[in-house]
């Protein structure tokens, strides 16, 4: 069996503070992921014949109890691959009304596209939130 997993991250942070009292960021993130796993050469133990584990099994030998078989196994490879792109980027703003109390607003967006959507089905989404916060020091 083989198994390989690739992923690729790629970031840019940027901050300005053109005040002593107020700042700016913002972040971007790319990621890239792939993964599979290949060369599955499971031999088969308990020979079912034609029976599969989720049909009707009352025609198999009694005496042949064994259902299940390493050598489905084999199949994983057709639903191991894992390929994906994810886009982050966050931007907010912070302006310190004191030395005690801050205020601030960030935005958040994240673009995930699975490009082999094969057991859960199509993963793709796409979240915004908006988050404002206040802060204390004492």
């Amino acid at each position: 069996m083989d198994y390989r997993t690739e992923a690729h991250s790629f970031s840019v942070v940027a901050t300005y503070r053109p005040l002593a009292v107020l700042g700016f960021n913002a972040n971007f993130n790319y990621t890239t992921g792939r993964g599979n796993i290949t060369d599955l050469k499971f031999e088969s133990m308990f020979p079912t014949g034609d029976a599969k584990l989720d049909l009707d099994t009352s025609s198999i030998n009694p005496n042949q109890p064994y259902l299940y078989d390493v050598a489905y196994l084999n199949e994983m490879a057709d639903y191991s691959n894992l390929d994906f792109e994810q886009l982050d980027f966050t931007m907010g703003v912070s302006y310190r009304i004191s030395n005690d109390i801050g205020l601030g607003i960030n935005y958040y967006y994240t673009d995930f596209e699975d490009n082999e959507a094969y057991v859960y089905g199509d993963q793709d989404v796409t979240v915004q939130s908006l988050m404002g916060f206040v802060t204390v020091s004492f």
